[in-house]
């Protein structure tokens, strides 16, 4: 299910007010942004022409705009009638908040012209102007990415970001727990987030009510970073590779598995086609090995080398040297 969320200024200012050392222009300014009725940002906005964030601009105008000092330097140069008018079109756009950077003052025509019915933030800070645009724009479109929950099992496998899915019941966290002892690293147990933070990267991290944390049946919930150290957690990694594990009965009713290539196929997480490789939960089998073997055999191939291929190639060499010695 994919979940998105949307931003007043209000949660804007107490989530970056320490980083960007933001800080309100006039208290009406933040008695305002907790009405309900304040305006918003929302993840329909990403695909939106105008920026996010983004210097001053009257054409297409951002939701935040950002002065700096050159911003500021062309309105003092206009005269009042021009520089009344420029405020309007800035204000008109119903911007979600206007912040002036290089830890200058906000300019008294705007104060002026802006009241709690018109429903703008203003804020300044002290950090340069570009320094708030790069930053606002980074931290908008994390904020705003949409991302889903997958039941599973989220591990760093050989640098690999890692998703064990399947059935419950199938031993995911048994096998979550082998790989531990072998080195490898926990992200999140039974409910990673995954978020899309650019066309072809997924980033899954764990839950705060479920950090460190690993339910085993029959043992109950683990704490990792106690039991193996600070080593054993990972914070987040990006998603590459999903292994589903598939009970023997699920696997009766499914077609003739592929000898050559095995069973990979790929699964869809928000708008990317990930690379999935089922292995059959069975008596006696190492799968934390098979994991581990998975893994490798995928780097390989993000490196070019195809296993299979190679393999067909050589038979296909052989049989044609055959062919060529019966000829003689």
């Amino acid at each position: 299910m994919l979940v998105t969320r949307a931003l007043t200024a209000l949660t804007l200012f107490e989530e970056l007010a320490d980083r960007l050392d933001l800080r309100w222009v006039t208290a009406a300014a933040e008695a305002a942004s907790s009405a309900a009725n304040w305006p918003e940002i929302s993840a329909n906005d990403l695909s939106s022409r105008p920026a996010l964030a983004g210097f001053l601009n009257l054409i297409h105008a951002n939701r935040i705009q950002v002065l700096g000092n050159e911003e500021l330097d062309y309105l003092d140069k206009l005269s009042i009638e021009e520089c009344q008018q420029t405020v309007s079109t800035l204000l008109d756009a119903c911007p979600l908040a206007i912040v002036v950077g290089d830890n200058r003052a906000m300019p008294t025509s705007i104060i002026e012209r802006v009241s709690p019915a018109c429903r703008v933030a203003l804020m300044q800070s002290s950090l340069p102007a570009y320094e708030l645009v790069n930053y606002l724009q980074y931290h908008l479109s994390r904020a705003l990415a949409r991302r889903t929950t997958l039941h599973g099992v989220f591990m760093e496998v050989f640098t690999i970001g890692v998703h064990i899915m399947g059935d419950a019941g199938c031993g995911k966290s048994e096998l979550a727990l082998e790989l531990l002892t072998r080195g490898h690293r926990l992200i999140a147990d039974d409910a990673p987030e995954f978020t899309q933070i650019s066309p072809e990267i997924i980033d899954g991290a764990c839950p705060a009510a479920l950090q460190d944390c690993l339910e085993v049946r029959g043992l109950g919930v683990l704490n990792v970073r106690q039991m193996f150290g600070d080593a054993a957690i990972k914070l987040n990694k990006f998603l590459r590779l999903i292994i589903r594990l598939e009970l023997p009965e699920q696997s009766a009713t499914r077609e003739t598995h592929d000898r050559l290539r095995g069973d990979s196929s790929s699964l869809r997480v928000i708008e990317l086609d990930i690379p999935c490789i089922t292995l059959q939960v069975r008596a006696g089998r190492n799968l934390a090995v098979m994991i581990e073997a998975a893994v490798r055999d995928f780097m390989l191939r993000m490196k070019g080398y195809d296993a299979a291929a190679a393999f067909v190639e050589r038979h296909v060499k052989l049989l044609q040297q055959d062919s060529g010695d019966w000829r003689d």
